[in-house]
């Protein structure tokens, strides 16, 4: 059965935020036949304009009939600040009811937060947007930190590449690991972000004040992943004490030098098993780990998946 979904955009919207998750459903037709079909809706008919004023030209508007199995709201700057008419408000939560899941990605969030007024909500949106979107809605349990966040059939994404993700979520969901795993190996992305994981990648929480001085050191590490580094060659290679050393990691990290080489090593490891010539075994010894049993285990706590059941994913 194929699915309808509705995207709703007006002026200043965030172009990503319509096409990345746009273009994982739609890749999904590459392997499912009519998985996915998908409508534009606007305020009215006819061109709507992106936050940098490209164009494009909206299927629906507001006044017109349509049946929808999933609406989603996209963000930008202008779907933010977007001022809805009591008509438009009503027409949209109209849509909304309609639908049987409910998706914002990024600043859609403000948007969807007024589609539900009696329904307990958890979401979150960018997390530049979030504190702003919370004191606008007290009554909704804002979570800065998720990539996305399912709330029953109500869904919401972090900022613009997170729609991607929460679009794998649902395409897993309605079709399985291995359809979403072939839909993100067909764009490029990871495909095992789970929904709790941070906003905040380790490599941009480092990017500021004190934390620069290990600049040297991440590249180093990134580049040596496959070596054997304590921290004390950690310390030896940017020039400070292991105490040091330490405190800047667990102070902008909150976690041990040695703990995020092994998260480094582990990251590496998942991209390996996208290499079809080259077994999960093979993979746990490249990166250091003495048995398979131990990376198994420690993949897992990362991942929330076993790396066989990972590259099976990937290549089935």
């Amino acid at each position: 059965m194929t699915v309808h979904q509705v995207f709703f955009i007006a002026n200043g919207f965030q172009a990503l935020d319509l096409f990345g998750p746009l273009d994982a459903f739609m890749e999904t037709n590459s392997f499912v036949p009519n998985a996915y079909k998908a409508s534009l809706l606007g305020l009215q008919k006819g061109t709507v304009k992106t936050v940098y004023g490209q164009q494009i030209e909206a299927d629906l508007c507001l006044d017109d009939e349509f049946e929808l199995d999933d609406l989603v709201i996209c963000g930008g700057n202008g779907m933010r600040t977007l001022s809805l008419s009591v008509k438009q408000l009503e027409q949209l939560r109209n849509v909304a009811s309609k639908a049987k899941r409910v998706f914002s990605i990024c600043t859609g969030a403000f948007i969807l937060a007024k589609l539900f007024p009696d329904q307990p909500l958890t979401m979150t949106s960018h997390w530049r947007h979030c504190s702003d979107l919370a004191r606008r809605n007290p009554e909704i349990d804002i979570q800065s930190e998720p990539l996305f966040v399912n709330s029953g059939h109500v869904w919401s994404s972090a900022g613009v590449l997170s729609g991607v993700d929460l679009a794998l979520a649902i395409i897993r969901q309605d079709h399985g690991n291995a359809i979403a795993a072939k839909v993100a190996k067909e764009l490029v992305v990871y495909v095992q972000r789970a929904g709790s994981q941070n906003q905040y990648s380790d490599m941009l929480q480092l990017q500021s004040g004190e934390s620069l001085k290990l600049s040297p050191l991440l590249d180093w590490l990134a580049k040596n992943v496959d070596r054997p580094i304590r921290v004390s060659d950690m310390a030896s290679f940017i020039n400070l004490s292991e105490r040091q050393i330490t405190r800047i990691f667990k102070q902008h990290l909150n976690c041990t030098p040695s703990s995020f080489f092994k998260k480094l090593k582990l990251n590496y490891a998942r991209d390996l098993l996208g290499n079809e010539n080259i077994s999960v075994e093979q993979v746990a010894y490249r990166i250091g780990f003495n048995s398979y049993d131990s990376f198994r285990r420690a993949f897992y706590r990362q991942f929330s998946v076993s790396p066989s059941t990972f590259t099976k994913g990937i290549h089935s």
